[in-house]
């Protein structure tokens, strides 16, 4: 009986001692926003912004000419002919190459763009160099990179880190600044930007920030 009792007491001092080095350890731990993260806060709440006209693509096919048509931020135009009634991404990459139309690259002031309702939104996007690109949006969309039109970029994260999370709520005003964080691993060179509204949102007005690590 005093084997048991001594036992007993054994363990509860020792499960005692575990709680208090645990909680002592939880309490001297501090959570931080990473620079990136506190930058792309810090924009998306700036009221400079960088106005971008992004890009609508269709299918012309008036029973004679078969073209890709662009809208947004202008007059539509006929860019160039395709052979099949379908639209690939390398067909709106060349539209908005041919068209001359310049692109885009990371940047720390936030963009502000307006997008359609059931609308696809297009902009050629340039990374001067290697390296993990992020890209951090006020409202549900679905993002898309193909380089240079063709391969799709697969996307590395889209997770929201809890310090993330709750800088956001710490902010003044009801809802958070950032709805979607989506990084990517890219090389130098050109690539089709495509954002994609959501069923769910119901906004036309969007900003986002695409910046560099």
């Amino acid at each position: 009986m005093k084997f048991n009792h001594y036992s007993k007491a054994a363990l509860i001092t020792l499960s005692v001692c575990v709680m208090f080095f645990a909680c002592e350890d939880f309490a001297d731990e501090t959570f931080e926003l990473t620079a990136i993260d506190a930058a792309a806060i810090s924009a998306m709440e700036d009221t400079l912004e960088v106005a971008l006209q992004m890009k609508a693509a269709n299918i012309l096919n008036n029973g004679s000419d078969l073209g890709v048509v662009l809208s947004g931020g202008g007059l539509d135009t006929v860019l160039m002919t395709v052979d099949t009634l379908g639209l690939t991404p390398v067909d709106v990459y060349s539209a908005l190459t041919s068209a001359g139309i310049s692109s885009m690259t990371s940047n720390d002031t936030v963009f502000a763009v307006t997008i359609l309702s059931d609308s696809l939104a297009y902009r050629v996007f340039t990374a001067p160099s290697a390296g993990i690109y992020v890209l951090y949006i006020n409202r549900h969309l679905t993002p898309n990179l193909y380089l240079n039109g063709t391969t799709k970029v697969e996307l590395l994260s889209d997770d929201m880190a809890p310090e993330l999370i709750a800088g956001l709520y710490n902010l003044p005003g009801p809802v958070p600044v950032i709805k979607g964080r989506y990084e990517y691993e890219l090389t130098p060179g050109d690539y089709l930007f495509e954002l994609a509204r959501m069923e769910a949102t119901t906004a036309n007005n969007f900003r986002f920030v695409f910046t560099r690590e």
